[in-house]
């Protein structure tokens, strides 16, 4: 790297145990799997510690709850009107909330949670993945929907002392940035190299069939991916896209070299600084919960590779927050 510049380092955590997946998967598996994610969050956190890496957690507002009730007619949440409403639900958004307290519904509150990333040695931030996951891109998510979800997350986070200022969308599907930017958010994720999948025709399911083993021998080979730049998309609102999902090893992956990812991660590291660009990481803590020792250690080449280059000048380490306010500073 004789000719480096200074590259830039992101990485921003969904988190939102069971409120990201009630749609498709029984919740009292996800109930069940939110005490392994709390035990790999905590060993997260010891290892960003070890290697002073800042990180954006972006939380579902409702995990920030010490608890919640229905009111007289049955109707939770009455109060963030009105719900959010997909034909492919046929419920009321809420219906799975089991309204209850932290402590006997830890996969839909986690003030445990919050606490132990504020309590972290190093400073990260909280950031928002709305109030209850609902789908800010999805054509059927109004402006009404989006602006009372969005403003319940802000107003919760509120209570705990939290100003949020960065910004992931649930499924990665973007939406309603007017109504971000009215609320003071100053960053977003955004969907980068991926594909917005939202409503896939038939063409589309042939074509990510077909890069399936594109994307298996990319990870194989530990190839390093296309660095990206961010992009003030409105005033004072800027895009970090992200362009490695540290993937699970699941199924198929679970065979892959356990390094590979790391090695992804790093060569594209080392692009960012050639070239001055943007790395962004992101997955999901319940990612952590198989073959998690594979991870960890896929996690940890990442993270004592950045650490190095960020001690020989060669990278800042930002979160989303920080980012944005860095780059509306250098305008």
């Amino acid at each position: 790297m004789a000719t480096s510049t200074r590259g830039t380092m992101v990485v921003s955590l969904d988190f939102e145990l069971s409120w990201g997946r009630f749609i498709n998967h029984p919740v009292t598996v996800l109930d069940a799997e939110s005490f392994g994610t709390r035990k790999h969050i905590k060993r997260l956190l010891a290892l960003l510690d070890q290697y002073e890496i800042p990180i954006t957690w972006a939380t579902v507002g409702h995990l920030m709850l010490d608890g919640c009730t229905r009111d007289c007619n049955g109707q939770a949440h009455s109060d963030v009107s009105p719900h959010a409403c997909y034909s492919g639900f046929s419920r009321d958004w809420y219906y799975f909330d089991p309204c209850t307290t932290a402590s006997s519904a830890p996969g839909w509150y986690a003030p445990d949670v919050l606490e132990w990333i504020q309590s972290a040695r190093v400073r990260h931030e909280i950031g928002c993945h709305s109030f209850a996951h609902i789908v800010y891109g999805d054509q059927e998510c109004t402006p009404a929907a989006a602006r009372a979800d969005l403003k319940a997350a802000i107003e919760t986070a509120a209570q705990k002392g939290i100003t949020l200022k960065s910004f992931v969308f649930p499924k990665n599907q973007v939406g309603h940035l007017e109504i971000l930017k009215a609320s003071g958010i100053t960053a977003f994720r955004g969907r980068g190299s991926r594909k917005n999948l939202k409503k896939l025709g038939i063409v589309s399911q042939l074509r990510r069939l077909a890069l399936k083993p594109y994307n298996l021998m990319h990870t194989f080979l530990g190839l390093p991916l296309r660095v990206l730049r961010p992009e003030e998309v409105l005033p004072g609102l800027w895009d970090i896209p992200s362009n490695h999902f540290f993937q699970p090893r699941r199924g198929i992956r679970k065979v892959m070299p356990k390094g590979s990812q790391g090695r992804i991660a790093n060569r594209t590291i080392d692009r960012a600084v050639k070239t001055g660009g943007l790395y962004h990481m992101w997955f999901h803590p319940f990612n952590l919960n198989t073959d998690t020792a594979a991870m960890f250690y896929g996690l940890e080449q990442v993270f004592a590779h950045a650490h190095r280059l960020r001690e020989a000048g060669l990278l800042d380490i930002f979160t989303m927050g920080e980012y944005a306010k860095r780059l509306a500073n250098q305008k």
